[in-house]
């Protein structure tokens, strides 16, 4: 958890457990700095918990850090924890800290195990605040805030107390308060040590199954740019719990914080994998969504609409397509050519002019490849198996409105050069 050579950052809120989370690390020796936020969610009393803080950090000696925060709206209680989280890591990363100490004790562990138990949280909600997570500690995680408290009293050192932790609104105070005390009554004396060594050995499982699901996923998952690409068929093979698992690994692949990814959502991916499914999406919190395509699943950014675009290319010339990362070039050459299949095609010059338009694909394109059926690309597409999140930009080559090509497919019968044809066009796209 600490090593020698660390550099401390106590995140202190004036309350008892991070008062003795400061003193102790404090005998211990180690380079320490407090960081304290002020939600001003209290008005008086929250500068008061700061002027307490700030005291207690020049009393021991330490250097004092501090914000104030305002909090406006929504989950209150999120916000605070991110806005404490993003000024501890600021802090740590500008002041050269190298780990952050959070002064979480064994009661608020079993109290987030219970309410994310009744929210039907898998193991890894039921686990959460692991004693160590990156760089961020938690030392007390095994002492109970009643061996806090007397520690205190022992060492006669004051601590401030939040009233608000006794308002029976908060469904964690309702869980401190009068479930755990009535449930260590009725059933059990021993039930916050009880369910500690419960949620212990849930994280030590958990630990063994999350190395299971990343190692199939490292084997069956792949990047590709921006997504993260499983085959349709891996995933039904696999047991639900795995899958289960694996769906929320891609996700976080594919930039989800999994906040507020509930089981009914993951759920909802695993219909991806039945018989029908491709083209179809589910869409998850954060701006991240699935899609299935064809035999394979995509996690994603949300694809914003792509704007049309049209650009003219003369012959010879090139033009860049932004849209595409790409460069189309086309130049004259001799009757002796060599096709290159996609990227490369041969057309008679001169049946299209002085110039060529390049488009995206419109609904209703009809085409007539050489050696394929003709008929709407949209058709072509689908036999080609091209997603259709990749459709929309997909460039064609018009002259007039007529198709001559569609990027890495032939070229048009109408436009193919013949025995008889004086000029041959070479058209190419080329990725930069």
């Amino acid at each position: 958890m600490l090593l020698p050579g660390d550099r401390v950052l106590v995140g202190v809120s004036g309350g008892a457990d991070s008062v003795c989370l400061a003193l102790v690390l404090t005998e211990l020796r180690y380079q320490l700095g407090i960081a304290h936020v002020n939600h001003g969610l209290r008005g008086a009393a929250s500068d008061d918990d700061a002027a307490f803080t700030a005291t207690l950090a020049q009393r021991l000696g330490l250097i004092f850090f501090t914000r104030r925060v305002l909090l406006i709206g929504g989950n209150i209680e999120a916000a605070g924890r991110d806005a404490r989280k993003d000024f501890f890591n600021e802090v740590a990363n500008e002041r050269g800290f190298t780990k952050i100490a959070l002064a979480h004790t064994r009661n608020d562990r079993v109290e987030t195990f219970l309410l994310n138990l009744l929210r039907g949280a898998g193991s890894a909600g039921l686990v959460s605040m692991p004693p160590v997570f990156g760089t961020t500690i938690r030392p007390l995680i095994e002492t109970s805030r009643e061996e806090v408290e007397a520690y205190l009293r022992e060492q006669n050192q004051p601590w401030r107390t939040d009233d608000s932790n006794f308002d029976l609104e908060f469904a964690r105070n309702r869980l401190r308060h009068a479930a755990i005390p009535n449930l260590s009554s009725e059933f059990n004396p021993n039930l916050v040590k009880t369910l500690s060594r419960t949620i212990e050995i849930l994280e030590q499982e958990d630990a063994w199954m999350r190395t299971i699901a990343e190692d199939w996923l490292s084997k069956h998952g792949t990047k590709q740019q921006e997504d993260f690409v499983i085959a349709a068929a891996d995933l039904r093979a696999a047991p639900v719990a795995l899958v289960r698992r694996a769906l929320r690994d891609a996700l976080r692949q594919a930039g989800s914080e999994l906040r507020d990814v509930s089981f009914d959502r993951i759920e909802d991916v695993r219909t991806l994998l039945e018989d029908r499914k491709s083209g179809k999406i589910v869409e998850i919190p954060g701006g991240i969504e699935v899609a299935r395509e064809f035999n394979r699943l995509v996690f994603r950014r949300k694809l914003t609409v792509r704007a049309d675009y049209e650009y003219q290319l003369k012959i010879p010339g090139s033009i860049h397509i932004p849209e595409l990362g790409k460069v189309f070039r086309a130049e004259i050459v001799d009757s002796e050519w060599c096709e290159t299949p996609g990227h490369r095609v041969f057309v008679d010059g001169d049946s299209i002019g002085s110039c060529v338009k390049i488009r995206n694909w419109k609904p209703g394109d009809y085409y007539r490849p050489v050696g394929l059926p003709a008929g709407k690309l949209k058709k072509l597409f689908q036999r080609a198996r091209i997603p259709r999140s990749h459709r929309t930009s997909w460039p064609v080559v018009v002259a007039d409105s007529t198709i001559i090509w569609v990027a890495s497919f032939p070229v048009s019968r109408e436009f193919a050069p013949r025995g008889r044809s004086q000029k041959i066009v070479a058209i190419e796209a080329v990725q930069i």
